[in-house]
């Protein structure tokens, strides 16, 4: 978007995403903590917020089954010889149905049963937010592509070999590929580093995610690999836009084992111990730097600023040169999305055409865009009201918006609902969820919007009336003290689905901000140990001054009607020493 500025880049830190959006993947599904494979393993590992990783084989009859080994020998400790030294390949599912898959754990766990890939698809479809890794064992790609189709968002075909990948890729290509690397019996970095020449030579090619499993030696302390080429491997990864993770294998789990690898820059985990796993998350994005500044933290060009209305009052608002003006200068331009009577989804803000078209009959003045289809609508000139050189600008629809978005993977938009179907906008968005960020002050919104696109992003903004200073300051029902309370009700839910939080800010004449400097420091500090991006609103600010104290208080992004001037003020404090 912009070049760098900076002379030296800020250290990538994971603890810039959404703590809720990092991958803890439960080896065999919480093998550790249930019997592996089990739909008990399934359901507790997704209650603990992480996603299962199941592997599967095909039955003698040719039903998909979650089973790791190759045989039921270590399963099934009691039974008889012959039948230990069977596979899962020479059984029908039903003979399969039929075995004890739990007891070899203990007695509290007798009676699990082998669950079929059927199974796990009916357990995804209770909740959209549900994913799975699927490590293919023994199976026909074309066939598990139609037993999942219709799920694709929500599995991820995990293998350790990349032409598995391209496979899967070219049957189910809105699914995801995971490449784990193995290093069992590796000394050090020789086979690990042959293996990335390799997948250097093909571009990484069809892998989303990527996984090192790391061990260990607890007598000197060593790592294989090294420290030196995970931390070089993380850098190279995250560059090609692919998800880097490791597994640590062969140690006692332990906070400090996780933090080692955190610092080392993974961004996920997989682990046979998901408890300590997530556990060990959360205290390290709590004991994050506490004087945070985002010249540290976050590099010019991945800084945040949010066009308001699309570019904000340099273009008629909502239109299409106006998204193109947001991302020509930098920025993540915004759209208020309506309905027209017959059902488009379209980009407009007011619920009248009063402002934007002043010289209209007074009846179409008070009809707003849910008063007319959607070729009644394109016919209006939405560009006049702001200046003569922008006649003839056209109200957008969501499919050219999506098209915007497909022509270029790095734009995002923010999305404003003021009336919309949930339901219909995720599908018709498909494909671009990713690139979207929904901006709602509801936040049984966001909750809603994340049921049916789990992997858009959020925007919680938090607005307030333009005189922060009404009403007693210190009362409690002064528009800080309502914003305090709002806060507290999402710290009860952990700001669970919140990948962004916005708050106005007002300055009075004699340049003291509404809400004040303290609440305004203390919110940030909280956000981030959430990994949640915490953005202002300065409202009708063009002062840099004002952009310079803000990000001073730990403000790491901005919405903006002025996105040249505001862009203009985060460069020159970049500059700064």
């Amino acid at each position: 978007m912009i070049c760098v500025i900076a002379k030296a880049e800020p250290a990538w830190n994971i603890r810039n995403i959404p703590l809720e959006r990092i991958s803890v993947v439960a080896h065999r599904g919480a093998g550790d903590l249930a019997p592996e494979n089990t739909m008990e393993a399934l359901e507790l590992s997704w209650s603990m917020g992480c996603i299962p990783e199941v592997d599967v084989r095909t039955t003698k009859d040719g039903h998909l089954v979650m089973f790791h080994d190759k045989n039921l020998a270590r399963i099934l400790p009691d039974a008889p010889e012959e039948l230990k030294q069977k596979r899962i390949e020479d059984l029908t599912y039903d003979q399969a149905k039929q075995l004890d898959v739990g007891a070899f754990r203990g007695p509290q766990y007798a009676g699990q049963r082998i669950v079929s890939l059927a199974e796990i698809c009916a357990a995804l479809k209770k909740d959209a937010k549900r994913s799975v890794y699927i490590d293919v064992k023994n199976v026909d790609f074309d066939k598990m592509a139609k037993e999942t189709e219709g799920l694709h968002d929500q599995i991820v075909l995990a293998t350790g070999s990349e032409a598995d990948c391209t496979r899967w890729k070219a049957v189910a290509p809105r699914s995801e590929s995971f490449l784990w690397i193995g290093t069992w019996d590796d000394t050090d970095d020789t086979n690990v580093q042959k293996r990335f020449a390799k997948l250097r030579a093909m571009g990484f090619a069809n892998i989303d995610r990527l996984q090192i499993h790391c061990h260990f030696n607890a007598t000197s302390d060593t790592m294989v690999p090294s420290d030196d080429f995970v931390r070089r491997a993380g850098i190279e990864i995250r560059g090609r836009g692919i998800e880097f993770q490791t597994m640590p294998c062969d140690v006692p789990h332990t906070e400090e084992i996780y933090f080692r690898l955190l610092d080392l820059g993974t961004e996920g985990f997989g682990t046979d111990r998901p408890d300590v796993a997530m556990s060990a998350l959360r205290a390290y994005y709590k004991k994050g730097a506490k004087e945070w500044n985002v010249r540290g933290h976050i590099p010019f060009d991945q800084f945040t600023m949010q066009a308001h209305r699309g570019a904000g009052d340099l273009a008629p608002e909502g239109s299409l040169e106006a998204f193109e003006l947001g991302w020509k200068l930098g920025c993540i331009p915004e759209a208020d999305l309506r309905e027209t009577k017959d059902g488009v989804i379209v980009s407009f803000h007011d619920n009248n055409f009063a402002r934007i078209l002043p010289d209209a009959p007074e009846e179409l003045k008070r009809k707003g865009v849910i008063d007319l289809t959607y070729e009644e609508v394109k016919k209006l000139d939405v560009g006049s009201f702001r200046d003569k050189k922008f006649a003839g600008q056209r109200v957008t629809s969501i499919a050219e918006m999506v098209d915007l978005l497909r022509a270029d993977r790095n734009r995002m938009l923010y999305i404003d609902i003021k009336k919309v179907d949930f339901q219909k906008l995720a599908n018709e968005t498909v494909g671009v969820h990713r690139q979207l960020i929904l901006a709602s002050t509801k936040y049984e919104e966001i909750q809603r919007w994340k049921q049916v696109a789990p992997k858009s992003w959020t925007l919680h903004w938090m607005g307030g009336p333009r005189d922060w200073m009404s009403g007693e300051p210190d009362s409690a029902t002064s528009p800080q003290a309502v914003l305090a309370k709002r806060l507290e009700k999402l710290r009860a839910v952990h700001f669970a689905g919140i990948d962004q939080l916005q708050i106005h800010v007002n300055t009075s004449p004699e340049g003291v901000l509404y809400p004040s400097e303290s609440f305004l420091r203390e919110t940030g500090n909280e956000l981030r140990t959430y990994g949640i991006l915490f953005q202002t609103l300065p409202w009708g600010q063009k002062d840099a001054q004002i952009f310079h104290r803000l990000m001073d208080l730990g403000v790491a992004s901005f919405a903006t009607d002025s996105p040249d001037s505001a862009m203009e003020a985060v460069r020159a404090y970049y500059k700064k020493k």
